[in-house]
């Protein structure tokens, strides 16, 4: 069920974000409730607009006009949602007259609504223009390429000559800053209406959605009637006491989700979906109600909007970004997949470059909303694209060399291994580096590039330890000696049921500056750091027996000046070994250069280990194991019967 949950969780925040994004260019309705009330008005009684030359521009503008002041004054009679869709309704009409294709869209309801009013208020104040005097259908052939300028004014009606609305005749770009320049000029003359009003901007500012009651506005003080970045001051407190409201809704959210959270990594993952999207919902419908009820305006409309679209396409990204990492998690959680960990290191690299890279698409679709030039940003990238790429080399070498990790596979998260002077058990393989926890339990964070070129010695892969002693034996010991220890090392050795027989080698390899020098190397079966220890521990003790009992010892790696008289070796132990090898050699059973096949048969597994005594001298191979160091995080403790002798050749 958790499951079937995350698919819903996405398309909400799908949904949320549509809601917000869904904006036709012609008439910029906002995604709403009040849309769907719109839409199913009766649009029957409002004069469709008709824009096919600047007469009929003009014309739709003078109608609209008439429609307004009967549904402002429907709206005074009875305050309701049906009459405030109607205002809504006529003003996006107006609204479709004017080229607002250089406003950024966050801004170009508001903009565009505060442009149409602008013109409303010239018009009403200036001497009546003739719609005849300007060209018709019939007559466009010979329209400037500057378009038409409304008489007496600075306005003009120009074709639009490309996009959606090519062919169309509507007030130009430049009476967004035109029409309010120059309705500054005219305040002082009388507004032509027929409802009681002396300004349809000033009238505009005061008025509200049906959820604020015009009685309860007029009762108001006039000081909070007065305006503050375009709004009067009641409308501020009131988007500030909600703000604030929705911020203690959502902090009281958020640690309901905390209190919910699991021990479950992706169950966690899945909560903090739902933190962002209640941030979305909250935004959208603060924007509804600041936009439609309370009916914020000018600059302070700006700077709501500005803030609420800025807060939203933050909470998109951060949904987007968590939900990717919800969604791979649950990939690998799937019990239907085996748990190997580099493959789960590359889920998890892949989902955080999906969702760096939908983050960034969502910012720069939120930038280009706000505004900001992101296609021209990106075309500049073109001319400093040298320095562009110099400044990411690094990044997206280290990305290449994550891919590099994953496809060549030197090591896999939760493998022991050696890479330079360093080492460490791997943690994590990320975009731009890889973590490892050396011994100290520090951690070391590399470059992957860097990390990608370095001679790495993984651990994890062996299949035996190999232990490699060099045994230093004095001066004096003698041939016959030295063979018996030779031979009582390679009994011991294949003996031994955790050593492997087919690769042990010990021989006598040459003289040092101060001993005769024996190198032993064989190959521990084990994985397991611990064991390993144990068993190399096991192995030179029996070594120090051997090397006692045939009446030698260790050379010392510096010079002894003796001030008594040296005793010398043991007379008695020198004779018995002596014996023992005479007694090989008259039964032909020296074992140089090698010990025969029924003796090594003989041999095999004859030696106990643990030594007696031990307490886990009863234990089975898998209690040994327990408990253990491993190399890998994901591979058997003790390999005792695994044995690939095809790999390694032995003496």
């Amino acid at each position: 069920m958790a499951f079937s949950r995350f698919p819903l969780l996405a398309l909400v925040s799908l949904f949320c974000a549509s809601q917000l994004i869904a904006q036709p260019a012609t008439q910029s309705s906002s995604a709403s409730k009040l849309d769907s009330v719109v839409e199913s008005f009766e649009t029957a009684e409002v004069t469709p607009i008709r824009t096919g030359s600047p007469r009929n521009t003009l014309q739709s503008l003078h109608q609209l006009r008439d429609d307004l002041e009967t549904s402002l004054g429907a709206y005074w009679q009875q305050q309701n949602t049906s009459n405030a869709a109607q205002i809504a309704f006529v003003v996006g009409q107006i609204r479709a007259l004017i080229d607002l294709s250089q406003v950024p869209l966050a801004s170009r309801r508001e903009t565009g609504t505060q442009t149409a009013l602008f013109l409303l208020d010239v018009l009403g104040r200036i001497k009546t223009i003739d719609a005849a005097a300007l060209p018709g259908p019939d007559e466009i052939d010979d329209q400037p390429g500057n378009g038409f300028r409304l008489p007496g004014t600075p306005l003009r009606i120009v074709e639009i000559v490309e996009g959606d609305r090519a062919g169309e005749h509507l007030f130009s770009a430049d009476t967004v800053r035109s029409a309010p320049r120059f309705l500054a000029g005219l305040k002082t003359l009388p507004l032509r209406s027929s409802l009681p009003i002396t300004s349809w901007d000033d009238t505009s500012r005061q008025l509200s959605g049906p959820w604020i009651p015009i009685a309860g506005i007029a009762k108001l003080p006039d000081f909070m009637k007065r305006s503050v970045l375009d709004t009067p001051i009641w409308k501020i407190l009131i988007v500030l006491l909600l703000s604030v409201a929705s911020g203690v809704v959502l902090r009281i959210w958020h640690r309901l989700l905390v209190e919910w959270m699991t021990d479950d990594p992706v169950k966690i993952v899945r909560l903090k979906i739902l933190s962002p999207i209640g941030i979305m919902i909250a935004l959208l419908w603060l924007q509804y109600v600041f936009s439609f009820q309370v009916n914020t305006t000018g600059r302070f409309f700006n700077l709501t909007e500005f803030c609420l679209v800025v807060v939203f396409y933050l909470a998109a990204t951060g949904a987007f970004w968590v939900m990717s990492r919800a969604f791979f998690e649950t990939i690998i959680v799937d019990p239907r997949r085996s748990n190997r960990s580099l493959d789960d290191s590359f889920i998890r690299l892949v989902g955080q470059i999906i969702g760096f890279i939908g983050g960034v698409l969502i910012l720069g679709y939120g930038a280009h909303e706000l505004g900001v030039p992101v296609l021209s940003m990106i075309a500049g990238f073109g001319i400093g694209g040298i320095a562009v790429a110099l400044a990411v080399r690094p990044t997206l070498e280290n990305l290449i060399g994550g891919f590099i990790l994953f496809i060549d596979k030197p090591v896999r998260v939760g493998d022991y291994c050696t890479f330079g002077d360093q080492s460490g058990t791997v943690e994590n393989i990320g975009m731009r580096s890889t973590q490892l926890r050396a011994i100290d339990r520090t951690q070391i964070s590399i470059p992957n590039a860097q990390f990608a070129d370095m001679q790495i010695v993984n651990w994890a892969k062996c299949d035996t330890m190999l232990i490699n002693e060099t045994l230093g034996l004095r001066f004096e010991t003698d041939a016959e000696q030295m063979r018996y220890v030779l031979v009582k090392i390679r009994e011991m050795l294949h003996s031994h049921p955790r050593i492997e027989a087919e690769t042990i080698r010990v021989r006598f390899k040459g003289f040092g500056d101060s001993s005769k020098n024996v190198d032993v190397r064989i190959y521990a079966k084990t994985r397991e750091w611990n064991d390993f220890y144990s068993i190399k521990e096991d192995i030179l003790l029996r070594i120090d027996d051997i090397v006692e009992a045939a009446g030698t010892g260790f050379a010392f790696p510096s010079q002894t000046l003796y001030w008594s008289r040296d005793p010398g070796l043991d007379t008695e132990r020198t004779q018995k070994a002596h014996q023992e090898v005479a007694t090989w050699r008259r039964q032909r059973k020296l074992p140089f250069p090698r010990f025969s096949s029924k003796t090594l048969e003989a041999l095999s597994g004859k030696l106990k280990y643990p030594p007696p005594g031990s307490p886990d001298y009863f234990a089975t191979d898998e209690e040994l194991a327990e408990g253990g160091e491993t190399l890998s995080a994901d591979q058997p403790q003790d390999p005792v019967s695994e044995k690939k002798p095809e790999e390694k050749s032995g003496d």
